[in-house]
């Protein structure tokens, strides 16, 4: 696994740095990301092992990607339109961020571009997509909590988080959909 790289050093590469092959990654937040995002209120946080990187970042995020470049930039650099978001093809992780920190959909992309930048993120690559299947697998089921996965994230200690993310994100994506339903019909 490489040591976490600054989302905004990668951003001004132009994603060059990121290699391109499948492999697994982690997304580090400032530790203040557990109160902001109100983990703490629905998990006991001394019941959770998170990873954490020099400088005290917590990995709150992992996934696997067939293009570990690829994946990482459509996380932090997907288009905000509303097809995309009525559509479900918004990054799952995008889309958490912005209901999490209830940026407003219409106006967000700055927004969420500057605080994708202030994460950071590691990688590991992987001879094949399996081998990274294999990897991710592990790591949902190791020791390691990561409360902002939704898909496979079984974990007891994390379920009420879970619920109250998916309510989250349920409730913004319904508020951003019905008011642009509202706005066409007029």
């Amino acid at each position: 696994m490489t040591q976490p790289q600054p989302l905004l050093m990668l951003r001004n590469h132009k994603w060059s740095d990121l290699p391109t092959t499948p492999g697994v990654y982690w997304w580090y937040f400032p530790r203040i990301a557990l109160d902001h995002f109100c983990i703490a209120e629905f998990c006991d946080i001394t019941k959770l092992r998170l990873r954490t990187a020099p400088g005290g970042k917590v990995c709150l995020y992992h996934g696997l990607a067939k293009s570990i470049a690829q994946r990482v930039q459509w996380h932090a650099a997907q288009k905000l339109t509303l097809s995309c978001l009525q559509a479900g093809f918004l990054s799952t992780f995008r889309f958490t961020l912005l209901a999490l920190n209830d940026f407003d959909y219409s106006e967000g992309v700055e927004k969420i571009d500057k605080y994708f930048d202030a994460l950071s993120v590691s990688w590991r690559s992987t001879t094949t997509r399996e081998d990274a299947e294999s990897i991710e697998c592990n790591e949902l089921h190791g020791e390691y909590h990561y409360p902002l996965n939704i898909q496979v994230n079984k974990r007891p200690e994390l379920l009420a988080f879970t619920r109250h993310l998916k309510a989250m994100r349920s409730a913004y994506k319904k508020r951003y959909i019905s008011s642009s339903d509202h706005h066409c019909a007029k």
